[in-house]
């Protein structure tokens, strides 16, 4: 029985070798292949990803020319792998407990498209906010748009419109719509019947639409597993034009790849419509004193590249 363990890198060098040792350590018992695709990283990942290959006879590595982004990183990983089970694995996740055996008897029995556990952070609180319904509509003008102030901090339509709900303290196996990109569990030819990630998608929703067409025939299941993921990607948090203008740009080609016409034109102008009134506003408390630039970076890069969606 072997496992493929595909880690796409992108300066994230400082979690890299912890996430490898966990891994090892804990499951030691079956035949592991990690295969790290670097996405061309500016901080020390060459010399720690040729550490961890001189120290690890089963570590290779894929360096790209330049950052082509994690669903193209990703497939690069899985051509060239011969596991029996593929594991898509983010960097700065770190084994707490063996997992492998529950998760390939888990699909021994249940046969799921995908396989996921349950992340927790390093202050030990379960992370529910990388376990959310597909994108809708109602959800981009509840939490996205001009409108979400009122219902981005309620409980209530978060949970409803947003988040599914996952026991953190039982020990079922829960379906769920999607399971989060950094930790995904494949039999490899499930991975390469619906051949892998969109690489149409740069960065944010290339795990939700793979998710969404394999659910299409497949349940895709959460097993009473935990593991850290130390990283917890606060980059989402951060109102940066380009990291945040990608998850808009990607949350409307989702709509593009899966729904109707219908649906993803009257979106594309709902975003269109609130980046100019995000822009306008801005300028307006501008002359008031209250002038928030990366607002107005964050919405002119999604203008530029709405078509790109």
């Amino acid at each position: 029985m072997k496992i493929s363990i595909i880690i796409v890198n992108y300066n994230t060098a400082k979690y890299l070798e912890s996430c490898i040792k966990s891994v090892v350590y804990f499951e030691n018992k079956y035949d592991l292949e990690f295969i790290v695709v670097d996405n061309k990283s500016e901080d020390n990942s060459e010399d720690i990803i040729n550490k961890l290959i001189s120290e690890y006879k089963n570590v290779k590595c894929v360096f790209l020319d330049s950052n082509k982004g994690f669903a193209y990183a990703n497939n690069r990983g899985v051509e060239i792998s011969d596991g029996d089970y593929v594991l898509i694995l983010n960097p700065d996740i770190v084994f707490t407990e063996c997992v492998f055996e529950k998760l390939i008897a888990l699909h021994q029995a249940r046969k799921p498209g995908v396989l996921g556990v349950k992340l927790f952070g390093e202050d030990n609180l379960f992370q529910h906010k990388y376990y959310q319904k597909y994108p809708s509509i109602l959800q981009y003008i509840l939490f996205y748009s001009i409108f979400s102030k009122p219902f981005i901090k309620s409980g209530y339509y978060l949970n409803k419109f947003l988040y599914n709900k996952i026991n953190t303290t039982g020990d079922e196996v829960i379906s769920v719509p999607q399971i989060p990109g950094a930790f995904m569990f494949f039999k490899s030819e499930i991975y390469r019947e619906y051949n892998g990630f969109n690489e149409n998608y740069f960065l944010f929703f290339e795990d939700v639409d793979l998710c969404f067409r394999i659910n299409k025939k497949h349940e895709l299941l959460i097993a009473d597993l935990k593991v850290l993921h130390t990283g917890a990607s606060s980059m989402f948090l951060n109102i940066d034009n380009k990291i945040y203008g990608n998850f808009i740009i990607s949350f409307l080609k989702f709509f593009k790849f899966n729904y109707n016409l219908f649906d993803y034109y009257f979106l594309k102008i709902f975003i269109l419509e609130n980046c100019i009134l995000k822009i306008m506003l801005e300028y307006i408390r501008k002359i008031l004193g209250k002038f928030n630039p990366g607002i107005i970076r964050v919405h002119k890069y999604i203008l530029k590249n709405l078509n790109s969606g």
